[in-house]
């Protein structure tokens, strides 16, 4: 593997200096003495990442199943001196929208080696990645997972959806009401023996939620993936198959569980990846199988939808002590084709005036009329604007879980025609929430 720590940072180049700097967005520069091209293979992305992430490299095994996702000519490098120092990784997903399924373009492994950091490339990585999508006409909304929450609003990416961790100890595991189980039947066996019935299930579940992205082989691999090295002293991963009176799958959950003991008592750490059900029986019977799993003391999901039934099924949602954290981050590529790639919850005959440094062709005033359920029109116009909004407030509600009512109070969208705040804000929202477990 090349050894990017070797490649010192240039010592007479400063952001924006030099006859060679490019113009990024919003007047930032990439520095001189840089230079960007499509990627040749995953192989390129593993130094610039092992230094970003603090020098801990990729297994082989991790490796080969991000590898097998790696789509080379969606993805680009920066490069001084020939060696590749930043990264950005694209891919073509298919995301369940409110409406339903749409092209989407996913962007991950957005990193900078340290010596080059502060130099403009995340920036101009991002501008050519965009351009290059709206130029195509490809898909017109892009989406990501951000390590650190502060970084893309810049770039026009909104907060559009979250997640909630719960944590129900042993003394909350009551529910409010009984569990209908009649004919479902309960099985733990390795993913891999589950693969068939994580993959009905799962396909089952696409059209209910807006976030969730259809799944290939290689993508259900990343999935399930299961290193050793990062499973923090837990066991393998298993996997909870909740089937119905005809031996179909129904629901299933994948967990593990990290050992513990009290006094001499054991009490697991019970840590689960994900669930999916195909009903609300199903879903309220595999939660019941893993709050009662032996051994088990805290049952700990890291990443629930905002709106998990299983806040509902509590008895106590308080002791599970749930917590709300950022999840997936979108962008309108081309607005017009990304408002309507959606459905609208409520009537909307609505003129935004937006503001989109990053990619100017957005820039400017569109009316946006649709019914619900139905098709929506988008166009440019010279009308009087009825609200006043970011490229990164648009990107908030484009999966239906921002709400542009929430980001007016804070001052982020402007109401200029009374009325047309609480009306638009109606229609963009959507139940259930978005949610995105699939990391890329």
């Amino acid at each position: 593997m090349e050894n990017v720590a070797d490649v010192g940072a240039p010592k007479d180049v400063r952001p924006g200096t030099g006859t060679a700097a490019r113009t990024g967005a919003g007047g930032g520069r990439a520095a001189a003495g840089y230079t960007f091209r499509a990627a040749a293979e995953w192989a390129e992305f593993g130094a610039v990442l092992d230094l970003a992430y603090g020098g801990h490299p990729h297994s082989p095994a991790h490796s080969a199943v991000v590898g097998a996702l790696f789509e080379p000519k969606r993805s680009l490098v920066a490069c001084y001196g020939g060696r590749p120092c930043a990264t950005l990784a694209g891919y073509a997903l298919e995301m369940t929208l409110p409406g339903g399924p749409a092209p989407v373009a996913g962007i991950g492994y957005v990193a900078v080696a340290p010596p080059h950091r502060r130099r403009g490339l995340m920036r101009e990585l991002l501008r050519q990645a965009l351009t290059t999508l709206h130029e195509e006409r490809a898909e017109p909304v892009a989406v990501l997972h951000s390590t650190e929450p502060g970084i893309y609003g810049r770039f026009g990416f909104g907060l559009a959806s979250q997640a909630v961790e719960v944590s129900v100890p042993p003394e909350a595991r009551a529910f409010a009401g009984q569990v209908a189980a009649a004919g479902l039947t309960l099985d733990v066996v390795s993913p891999d023996e589950a693969h068939t019935a994580v993959a009905d299930v799962y396909r089952a579940c696409l059209p209910q939620r807006p976030g969730l992205l259809r799944r290939d082989a290689a993508w259900q691999r990343r999935a399930v993936e299961d290193e050793p090295d990062t499973r923090h002293g837990a066991g393998r991963l298993l996997c909870m198959v909740v089937s119905g009176p005809g031996g179909d799958a129904r629901a299933y959950a994948l967990y593990r569980l990290r050992p513990a003991w009290e006094r001499s008592r054991p009490r697991y750490a019970l840590s689960v990846r994900e669930v999916f059900a195909c009903d609300p029986a199903a879903y309220a019977f595999v939660w019941r199988s893993l709050l009662d799993t032996d051994l088990a003391g805290a049952v700990t999901a890291a990443c629930c939808p905002v709106d998990d039934p299983l806040l509902a099924l509590l008895d106590d949602p308080r002791s599970a002590a749930p917590t709300i954290r950022d999840q997936l981050y979108a962008r309108a590529v081309d607005l017009d084709r990304a408002l309507t790639a959606r459905t609208y919850s409520a009537p909307v005959d609505v003129v935004l005036e937006v503001r989109d440094v990053m990619c100017p062709w957005n820039e400017g005033r569109w009316r946006l009329c649709a019914e619900p359920g139905g098709g929506a029109v988008c166009v440019r116009t010279g009308a009087a604007a009825d609200l006043a909004l970011g490229a990164r407030d648009v990107g908030a509600v484009l999966l239906g879980g921002g709400s542009l009512a929430q980001l007016a109070l804070a001052g982020r969208v402007a109401e200029l025609r009374p009325g047309a705040l609480r009306a638009a804000s109606a229609a963009f929202r959507h139940d259930p929430a978005p949610y995105c477990p699939t990391a890329f």
